[in-house]
């Protein structure tokens, strides 16, 4: 009876898993259009043109396609793994979808495994799965405060979704930040999986090394709050000290991979508070936190104090997990601070759940830790589409597929979703935020695009093309406001390769024109 019911449990989200992400990215044969969810439209923008690097463009070694030049700044195996599947024949959306849902369900299944080795008691191990599918956020009362209850069935805006809105309660606590991030929850899971070896002990050990270097490929943050596990049990437990170091030689490849071949940008600030706007004081700090993971923040320390002796010894790290992120900022953007965040409630969670198995009748504040993710699943249900025209039918895409170099560099004038991207070529100039964020000069990239679209003359601009090894250069007639393109020059001195006036779309190459 026990096996069917763990058979049942997991096919149940096996299957959730995979709708999950199918749900947010599917495709049309029939048109060749990719279907986006709304609200993964934006950080979609950002997966496309890196997944497409890889498997319709050549980008080894890596560099991040809306910033070519230098190397990649930004964690890019997932995304590679993705285009090899794509490029060796796997559809668009199965190639995303495929290792997404298995990400996730290996990340629930992980959940599982690691609370019930924990705390040795099967009903802890699902509800702390529960906990983490259905967060405890008080999300629940922006939206009590703004609808009535009829209208959640057909809610489609989440309540809650700071800093974006005027909710004290931050996007990152739900189910979107999965359906966004492909990558996190494949990370999440190895990094579960190193504090399981850890905890068990034995010849996994020498797994360890092994894991983090593949970590620091896939998702720097899971890698750094794996790496602070590895660290107190190294320093914690002698026994441990022999294994653990052998096991460094497993990620000698991945780090001297990431040493030459890609650039981590150093931003560490003091800055605490985290998103936390108001005055930082004791209470609106407690405030903050208790609006955005609601009772764990008082049930998670109780369950501290009641858990096993051997199972405490995650108490240090998990609690550094918390404080760090709330002093220092470690990026570019401090939402990136949330990861960190995220990981420490899937395991803190776990001791809530210990302590609510063990005083049943506290099981009386269960609906008030998953309210908040009830709430917050319909967005995810109700979540319109966009359909992304792609390659063939995409006329665009297809010029830049087939009469490109698979390393060409495209100068583009507008940002989102451009052709170039969608046929897996750089373009010279990516969308801002995501440039700014991963820590590159996004201001010297963007005035050098500037100059190069308003150059006077034909050899001021093709010095500047020459010069910044820009292969093509494509000008719309909807370019970004900000660049001010010389249109005289471009349509009377510039020989056009390709142009298409139903998108408005000209297309420029810089051998053609700067001989």
């Amino acid at each position: 009876m026990r096996k069917l019911l763990y058979f049942t449990f997991f096919s149940i989200l096996f299957l959730f898993s995979f709708w999950l992400m199918n749900h947010t990215l599917s495709y049309d044969p029939s048109t060749s259009a990719i279907l986006v969810g709304g609200k993964y439209w934006s950080d979609f923008s950002h997966a496309l043109p890196l997944v497409r690097s890889f498997s319709y463009g050549s980008n080894l070694p890596p560099q991040y396609p809306g910033y070519p030049g230098e190397p990649i700044r930004y964690h890019f195996l997932f995304f590679a793994l993705v285009g090899l599947l794509e490029k060796i024949g796997l559809r668009f959306d199965w190639a995303l979808n495929i290792p997404s849902a298995l990400g996730f369900f290996a990340l629930i299944l992980m959940i599982f495994v690691l609370a019930k080795k924990l705390f040795a008691h099967t009903s802890v191990a699902a509800l702390s799965v529960i906990f983490f599918l259905f967060n405890a956020s008080f999300s629940w009362l922006d939206f009590i405060r703004r609808h009535p209850l009829a209208d959640l069935p057909s809610l489609a805006q989440f309540p809650a979704f700071a800093p974006w809105n005027q909710s004290i309660i931050a996007a990152f606590w739900n189910l979107n930040i999965y359906t966004n991030q492909r990558h996190l929850g494949l990370s999440f899971a190895l990094a579960l999986a190193v504090i399981y070896i850890l905890y068990t002990g034995g010849r996994r050990l020498y797994l360890v090394g092994l894991l983090l270097g593949i970590l620091l490929l896939i998702n720097q943050a899971a890698f750094a709050a794996a790496g602070l596990f590895a660290f107190w049990f190294f320093i914690s437990r002698p026994v441990l000290r022999r294994p653990l170091t052998l096991s460094a030689i497993g990620s000698l490849p991945p780090i001297l991979f990431s040493l030459l071949f890609t650039r981590t940008s150093p931003h560490i600030l003091f800055k605490p508070g985290f998103l936390l706007t108001d005055p930082l004081t004791l209470t609106s700090f407690t405030w903050y936190w208790l609006q955005n993971i609601g009772l764990h923040l008082l049930l998670i320390p109780l369950g501290f104090l009641l858990a096993p002796p051997k199972t405490r010894t995650l108490i240090i790290p998990l609690l550094a997990l918390f404080i760090l992120p709330n002093l220092f900022q470690f990026s570019v953007d401090m939402v990136n601070n949330h990861k960190f965040f995220n990981f420490f409630l899937i395991v803190g969670s776990m001791f809530t759940a210990h302590l609510l198995i063990r005083f049943k009748p506290l099981l009386v504040l269960l609906p008030f830790l998953v309210l908040g993710g009830l709430i917050d699943f319909f967005p995810v249900l109700n979540d319109h589409y966009y359909s992304l025209s792609d390659y063939p039918k995409n006329p665009d895409v297809k010029f830049f597929a087939e009469s490109t170099p698979r390393d060409a560099v495209v100068l583009n004038s507008t940002w989102f979703y451009h052709p170039a991207s969608l046929a897996g070529r750089k373009i010279f100039n990516g969308y801002s935020y995501f440039t700014w964020s991963f820590g590159y000069d996004q201001t010297g990239r963007e005035r050098l695009t500037q100059a190069i679209y308003s150059a006077s003359s034909l050899p001021s601009a093709c010095t500047l093309l020459v010069n910044n090894r820009i292969n093509f250069v494509e000008l719309s007639a909807r370019s970004e406001e900000f660049l001010r393109p010389n249109i005289t020059l471009w349509h009377n001195q510039f020989i056009p390769a390709y142009t298409n006036p139903i998108s408005g779309l000209t297309v420029y190459s810089t051998a053609q024109n700067c001989l």
